[in-house]
């Protein structure tokens, strides 16, 4: 196998600055005003703010959320987690009704 230690390796001099996005699907139960409640097969990290994307009959609805409570639930025989995300912007229930409203 070539080039594993005898080649040379690239490091940058000055930092890179980027953006890491891990894709998990949840199930949603609740979206209000202002709170989501999810269903996840891992659980969620308290304080951690990130963007949720709710898809459905061909559109997207996006809202940054903060993580407010974790816990696990059993569902149909197996540990998951049930995530409550506080909206930190806009207002998810009117984009979810706007949402609705172009599907129709």
């Amino acid at each position: 196998m070539s080039g594993r230690r005898k080649h040379e390796r690239f490091a940058p001099v000055q930092p890179w600055e980027g953006e890491l996005r891990v894709l998990r699907d949840v199930i949603v139960h609740e979206a209000g005003p202002s709170e989501i409640v999810a269903v996840a097969h891992v659980p969620g990290v308290i304080g951690e703010v990130m963007m949720v994307d709710l898809a459905g009959g061909g559109y997207v609805a996006s809202a940054r959320v903060r993580v407010v409570e974790s816990r696990p639930v059993i569902l149909e025989g197996q540990v998951r987690h049930r995530v409550r995300l506080a909206v930190v912007d806009g207002n998810v229930r009117a984009e979810l009704d706007e949402v609705a409203m172009r599907a129709h």
